[in-house]
């Protein structure tokens, strides 16, 4: 396609529009941009001179020759007003021009009738069309004259069609023009917007003889089903019977524009119709004999690419708009083009024709280099020669776009050909070195905003830790925003058991921990028999994990018999700098979850079978004495002690108290106590897959496979409380094993002091005690205070423990475990 470069001036700028007509009389040009304004521009001045104000958009308007303006509304009828003179009763003055406005009142209506497509005016006869509920209404109304006072349009005639819904496109409108009779060869094309001359030969073959005689108008109206209709508007028999409506020609799509065009140097010897999805009809006269009559004439089809928006002629060129560019099509090639393929269809070579026929059309368009033009005014020829057309474009400028002439072209090309190559790659040079920068500097500031956007993200994590952590301080009960459990399972890994801790990290925030988070899990070993402790982290990297979610990480824990246990873990949330950076910078973020303590209770091993009669016996209690002893490097003789059966250790704590503290108020004595030993077996936190007790006596196994049994049993004590009996929950640990008592009396008691420092303040305060056990609890325990300290004296004295001395320990520490403490 060849591309034609034109002058291009920019005559006003109205903003973006959705749709809009020009129409150029004179000096002024009215233009519609789809709302209810009718603005009146002048050519000359390059401004708006009035604008008049309507009750709704404007769909469709006309001049008189008496200088009135017809305007036609949507959904409210025709107007009839008098055109705007340069002085108005409303002024206004806006960046220092001044233009009228007026308001159009609901009195200027002439004929109301919601249901108006579309009108003419033609020999002072309105003709309009309607569109009623199954067809098509053509009604015909005499102008009044002004002179005589007259206002009244009575309506003269009217012409009914059947609707044809097939094909017809929702939102087109009737197009409507008239065709006029030309008196010579020499005339123009065309009159002025609507109104066309045609050649006589060809009116009389279209329109019929006595239109042709009596030098009727024609109207022809091409409606949105495609339809061409057309009847003569002056005949003799007008005023007795209705005018005779007949079809023409079937488009088969909504018609843009209809017109006439010069061909040559006869005349107006082509009628011209163009449809919204590019099809175009060119209408001429077709002679066969030497004596200059026609047979008949030829109705040439041709394709373009549409859509066509808009479209107007002049000469031979057809200019069109699409929904991107503007282009200009010379009719003359169309019509030799057509000629050639009439001739080889004529041979048998019909099938290609058509695929011919576009591209013949495609290759002869000149795009104009103007886009989104939505309106077309008649074109006007300068003194010069050159043709320009008033334009509107979709962002809502008025255009006046000037063609060069013949000799232009050939310059222009001429110019352009010797230094095109060079300018094409200078211009491709420029725009690849402009696009790697511009690429370059897009990527980097994308990495910016992602490591500002993270960084972002990581701060408002932090911050709601601390408010977490000062609403803690404060006493507040909140939940974390992010927290991490862990239970501990006995498992198989390669054919060898190892304690299996399994952590679990749920994120309650409002953000998504992705990557650049670990969850780092210290694990710290206690002091040993042998050596000192240990700890080892394990780090965990997170892929994402969004607000509501949980991840669960594994980590075996190592066993050393019945020395590993008490473990306290700790969990962090670390993120990395490196990350956000991507620098040798080791800098991190650290945030501390939860700390967790892996205990004797959390170790043992449940579900497996146990006898609940018989307790397997293992080293007795001067066995494990003598290990400690050891230990501590203290010598002692090696003599045996009397062997006793399994150790029973008990401690006694308030009804109210774990009431209180697990949230068991309403509940009776042998559910608490169910729920006690659940408590101490498997925590506050439930587990997925948790098989809990039902019976307040279970027998268990030990790390070091053991059998312990634990029971809890409700007691009444009823010399502790001065008002009366209290309530108590004993728990005993039976084991042979004296390493098992030891570890779960140890853990039992750390439960209860973690329930004691978890809500110090909901429990209420103990009754009034008895004195006198107060007193005896204080004396038995001053008397094995100073036992405790005549046999540590003894051992350091002679560096070297007698058999009695183990005894006196050994039964210091039975004696601490016969008569427990009750915690209230």
């Amino acid at each position: 396609m060849e591309t034609l470069r034109c002058s291009v001036d920019c005559w006003a700028d109205f903003g973006e529009l959705l749709s809009g007509r020009v129409v150029h009389t004179g000096t002024e040009v009215l233009l519609t941009t789809g709302t209810s304004d009718l603005l009146v521009f002048s050519s000359q001045e390059k401004r708006v001179k009035s604008i008049l104000q309507f009750d709704s958009p404007v769909t469709c308007l006309a001049v008189s020759d008496k200088s009135r303006l017809y305007a036609l509304c949507q959904s409210n009828g025709l107007y009839c007003t008098s055109f705007p003179q340069e002085c108005s009763s409303q002024s206004v003055s806006a960046q220092k021009c001044d233009f009228s406005v007026s308001t159009i009142s609901r009195d200027s209506i002439v004929i109301e009738d919601g249901k108006m497509q579309s009108f003419i005016l033609v020999e002072g006869i309105l003709v309009i069309v309607s569109l009623q509920e199954s067809f098509w209404s053509f009604d015909l109304y005499k102008v009044p004259d002004c002179s005589t006072g007259a206002k009244v349009f009575r309506k003269h005639a009217s012409i009914h069609v059947p609707q044809n819904t097939l094909g017809a496109r929702i939102g087109s409108a009737p197009v409507l023009a008239s065709i006029y009779p030309s008196k010579d060869s020499s005339s123009k094309g065309h009159t002025c917007q609507g109104h066309y001359l045609l050649e006589p030969l060809l009116f009389r073959l279209l329109f019929g003889v006595d239109a042709a005689l009596v030098h009727s108008p024609v109207i022809l109206c091409g409606l949105p089903d495609g339809r061409l209709l057309f009847f003569p508007l002056l005949l003799p028999s007008w005023g007795e019977q209705k005018p005779r409506i007949r079809m023409l020609h079937s488009l088969e799509q909504p018609v843009t524009f209809m017109g006439t065009s010069i061909i040559g140097e006869q005349g107006p010897q082509c009628l011209v119709i163009v449809g919204q999805m590019g099809r175009i009809l060119l209408i001429r006269a077709r002679q066969t004999s030497s004596d200059g009559k026609a047979a008949d004439c030829a109705f040439i089809e041709q394709t373009v690419q549409g859509p066509v928006v808009c479209a107007c002629v002049n000469g031979e060129h057809l200019f069109y708009s699409t929904s991107k560019t503007l282009l200009a099509l010379p009719l003359s090639k169309t019509a030799a083009s057509s000629a050639f393929s009439s001739l080889r269809a004529a041979e048998g070579e019909r099938e290609s024709i058509r695929q011919e026929r576009s591209a013949l059309l495609s290759q002869s368009a000149v795009c104009l280099s103007v886009s989104r033009v939505i309106a077309l005014a008649e074109p006007s020829v300068t003194p010069t020669g050159r043709v320009q057309l008033l334009v509107l474009s979709l962002s809502g400028r008025l255009l006046q776009v000037t063609l060069p002439q013949e000799s232009d072209k050939d310059s222009v090309s001429q110019l352009t050909s010797s230094k095109v190559g060079q300018t094409v790659k200078d211009l491709l040079a420029g725009i690849g070195n402009v696009w790697e920068r511009a690429t370059s500097v897009k990527l980097q500031l994308q990495l910016k905003n992602n490591v500002l956007k993270r960084l972002n993200q990581v701060i408002n994590i932090c911050s709601l830790f601390l408010t977490y952590q000062k609403s803690s301080q404060e006493g507040k009960d909140c939940k974390p925003p992010i927290s991490c459990h862990g239970v501990a399972k006995w498992s198989k890994l390669l054919q060898k058991e190892a304690l299996v801790l399994t952590c679990t990290l749920e994120n309650l925030s409002a953000y998504v921990l992705d990557q650049g988070w670990t969850l780092c899990i210290e694990v710290q070993s206690p002091h040993s028999l042998t050596a000192e402790g240990t700890s080892k982290t394990y780090s965990f990297a997170l892929k994402k994990l969004d607000c509501g979610q949980k991840m669960e990480v594994s980590l075996p824990l190592e066993s050393r018999g019945e020395e590993f246990v008490p473990v306290k873990i700790q969990c962090f949330l670390v993120y990395s700098l490196q990350s956000l950076v991507h620098k040798e910078d080791k800098s991190c973020i650290s945030l501390a979850l939860n700390t967790l303590t892996l205990d004797w209770l959390d170790c043992l091993r449940i579900g497996e079978p146990a006898s609940h009669s018989e307790i397997a016996k293992q080293n007795s209690v001067w066995e494990a004495t003598c290990i400690f002893l050891s230990s501590r490097r203290i010598h002692t003789e090696e003599q045996p002690m009397p062997k006793t059966d399994h150790h029973v250790v008990a401690i006694q704590i308030s009804c109210d108290l774990l009431k209180t503290g697990l949230g068991l108020r309403d509940c009776s004595s042998a559910a608490l106590c169910v729920s006690v030993l659940n408590w101490l077996l498997f925590g506050m936190f439930e587990t997925v897959g948790q098989k809990l007790v039902e019976s307040a006596v279970v027998c268990v196994h030990g790390p070091d496979r053991q059998p312990v049994r634990l029971l809890t049993k409700e007691v009444t004590l009823s010399d502790v409380n001065s008002e009366g009996p209290l309530s108590v929950v004993e728990v005993q640990v039976q084991s042979s094993s004296m390493a098992a008592v030891f570890g779960l009396h140890h853990a039992v008691l750390q439960r209860v002091q973690g329930l004691l420092r978890d809500a110090p303040m909901k429990f209420a305060n103990p009754g009034q005690l008895k004195g006198q056990r107060l007193c005896e609890a204080v004396r038995h325990a001053e008397s094995l205070y100073k036992d405790l300290q005549d046999s540590q004296s003894s051992a350091a004295f002679g560096g070297v423990m007698k058999t009695r001395t183990s005894e006196s320990l050994f039964n210091l520490y039975l004696q601490l475990r016969e008569n427990p403490l009750v915690i209230l």
